[in-house]
């Protein structure tokens, strides 16, 4: 851990991804013996049946890692209910891309249909979503994922301290954790989406105008400026209230 350590400046972590340890999940030996392996994931979307028999250890493999991580973060919220403290972390989301949704992927980024390539390049087919109070908390649950010594972060990007254009903020982590699956240790990928509340909400409903915007085939930029509009007021606010917390703690 002491590349992780290192990493940290008073609280902070540095705007750029940072990449650590890159594996390669070997995805044929987590296949049952039974089944021959067709790899390619264009072929066998055809076959209902033996791409669901291929799919799902990949994708129950992929759970595990999800379920072990929110394991950890459980851990976390019992830790300040036995304190008597304010817990850190208002409830947690977790979502499991589809095969459908995979493939849409590889296909996006122009890799090949395989199993292998989407193991080893799409880093959120599990996905975690942790919802915090205050944005001091964020950066706790950060470091708490960082002082696990069993875990390897490959990616970190702070778009709290550095918002996406569209006004857009939270800290993405990409962490590989242990799975003993299929009698193998893997180091599963899992992305951490850590938000506040307001952070979430706007995340929310901007997500939900841009949908009602491209159903109803409104331009989207239309309402580009008022959503930066909402982000920053909602920051403002958002700032002010933790301030307002931090006097009382």
């Amino acid at each position: 851990m002491g590349n992780q350590n290192a990493m940290k400046q008073n609280g902070t972590m540095p705007l750029n991804p940072v990449i650590i340890q890159q594996q390669v999940i070997e995805v044929n030996e987590v296949m049952p013996v039974t089944i021959t392996v067709n790899d390619n994931m264009e072929e066998i979307a055809d076959m209902t049946e033996q791409f669901s028999q291929t799919i799902d250890p990949i994708l129950r493999m992929y759970n595990a890692a999800m379920s072990a991580t929110t394991a950890r973060l459980e851990i976390i919220k019992d830790e300040f209910k036995y304190r008597k403290a304010r817990c850190p972390i208002h409830h947690i989301d977790t979502r499991l891309k589809s095969a459908k949704s995979i493939l849409g992927k590889l296909e996006k980024k122009d890799l090949n249909l395989t199993l292998s390539a989407a193991c080893n390049n799409i880093y959120d087919i599990a996905g975690i979503r942790v919802v915090c109070p205050y944005m001091k908390d964020v950066y706790l649950i950060r470091d708490r994922i960082l002082a696990q010594d069993d875990i390897h972060i490959m990616e970190i990007k702070d778009y709290i301290e550095n918002p996406k254009p569209n006004g857009y903020r939270s800290l993405h982590m990409v962490i590989r954790v242990p799975v003993y699956f299929m009698n193998k240790k893997q180091m599963v990928p899992v992305e951490l989406q850590i938000r506040t509340l307001a952070m979430d909400l706007w995340a929310s409903l901007e997500h939900d105008i841009q949908y009602k915007s491209i159903k109803s085939k409104v331009c989207t930029e239309d309402f580009s400026d008022e959503l930066r509009e909402c982000a920053k007021l909602i920051y403002q606010a958002e700032e002010k209230m933790e301030m307002m917390n931090s006097m009382l703690e």
